[in-house]
């Protein structure tokens, strides 16, 4: 059987193996910013996490491999940075520098690893699903989605950045613990929702909702019985927020102790002055502009996989499928919600819902939508015959 007659027809385990190779491939180009040795896109927080591993390093050649505080931040006075802010993704940069890569490549690193993380763990899920020529466009649509290169090479976000690609992993995982019930499942998906709890806060806060509501409706589709339905929820949420306590308590519990409302009260962070509008959302991407010294930051959702969506939507005429039909609708539920969220209409609910506040910008509910908009990418891939020939033979 040939690598493309694999590719139509589903294939095996080792047909899977050639198409995350496949996805890999497709997601280089991509990733060319990042092949630097010796230095690093110039982004927004780059240059923050310099400083932090350093004083990470500083820390561990110390005696104190996992620091709440940190000794040398805030100008020589200390700071409990760690309490509330991220440290696995600057570990995930800390080890490679630490092993001999110089900080640049090192940091470079983590980011070519979190865009083609996000095609294989996209890949996955959509795969169990809709099959692996979905599994391959949606990786290739997640992998491209502008807002997730936007945090890896102009904002230089990296809590962010493994935030998006542990996403898919969760849901891939998560649905088979729900249907299937195997250990292994809830393993990875729990320890999976543990790290995205330790890796970026707010990401937590905005997917756990989204998380919850995706099982309930992969059980009620899977027809299994409510019972097993709640008890494996219970053990998923409880094993992966439960591991995570230690972080989540105290950035909870003690939010009077200290200034972090600072964080949202100037301009800047305030959600009032950060909402997004349709005209950017759906406009086209342009190329960057090098002659702009201070370029505004426009989020878009790319019209290619905005394109594919909607095939995928009309898709429904197709399916008969309970499950995939279920998925379909509430990708495109799921997208209309996070999108609304992102606009000025949305302003009564960031008024009222407690601790949303955090989330600072709207706008990051359009990065969240790049993930149903490109499951959705792939779906009318699902359809196309076996039979079909993308080339003529005869040619």
């Amino acid at each position: 059987m040939t690598a493309f007659q694999k590719l139509r027809s589903g294939g095996d385990s080792d047909s899977s193996l050639l198409h995350l190779l496949i996805v890999t491939l497709l997601g280089l180009p991509l990733i060319t910013p990042l092949l630097q040795w010796t230095s690093v896109p110039c982004t927004h927080d780059g240059h923050l996490h310099y400083h932090r591993i350093t004083a990470i390093r500083y820390a561990w050649e110390s005696g104190v491999p996992l620091a709440r505080w940190l000794p040398d931040l805030a100008f020589g006075y200390g700071y409990p940075f760690f309490i509330f802010r991220e440290a696995p993704p600057l570990y995930l940069a800390l080890f490679p520098h630490m092993a001999g890569l110089p900080l640049p490549a090192a940091l470079n690193l983590f980011y070519i690893v979190s865009i083609l993380a996000s095609g294989w763990f996209m890949y996955l899920w959509v795969r169990d699903v809709f099959g692996p020529r979905s599994g391959i466009v949606s990786a290739v649509a997640y992998m491209a989605a502008p807002y997730l290169l936007i945090d890896a090479l102009i904002r230089g976000n990296q809590p962010e950045s493994m935030a998006l690609a542990l996403f898919p992993l969760i849901l891939w995982a998560s649905r088979r613990f729900i249907l299937k019930g195997n250990a292994t499942s809830f393993l990875v998906a729990s320890l999976a929702l543990a790290l995205l709890a330790l890796s970026h806060n707010i990401s937590i806060f905005l997917f756990v909702p989204f998380l919850f509501i995706y099982l309930v409706g992969v059980g009620w589709s899977g027809k299994i019985p409510w019972k097993p339905i709640t008890i494996r929820l219970l053990l998923l949420f409880g094993l992966g927020l439960g591991l995570a306590a230690f972080y989540l308590g105290p950035a909870l519990l003690e939010l009077d102790e200290i200034t972090i409302s600072q964080s949202v009260s100037n301009r800047n962070n305030d959600f009032r002055f950060n909402f997004a509008t349709l005209g950017e959302i759906f406009a086209p991407v342009k190329l960057a502009d090098p002659a702009l010294l201070n370029p505004p930051l426009l989020l878009r959702l790319g019209w290619v996989p905005v394109l594919l969506s909607l095939l995928g939507l009309a898709s429904l005429k197709w399916v008969r499928s309970r499950e995939r039909r279920g998925h379909i609708v509430f990708m495109a539920l799921s997208t209309a919600a996070l999108l609304f969220m992102a606009l000025p209409i949305s302003l009564p609910f960031w008024e009222s819902l407690p601790l949303i506040e955090f989330v600072q910008f709207p706008w990051r509910f359009i990065g969240r939508a790049a993930l149903p908009v490109a499951f959705l990418a792939g779906v009318p891939f699902a359809y196309i015959p076996n039979n079909y020939r993308v080339f003529n033979r005869n040619l």
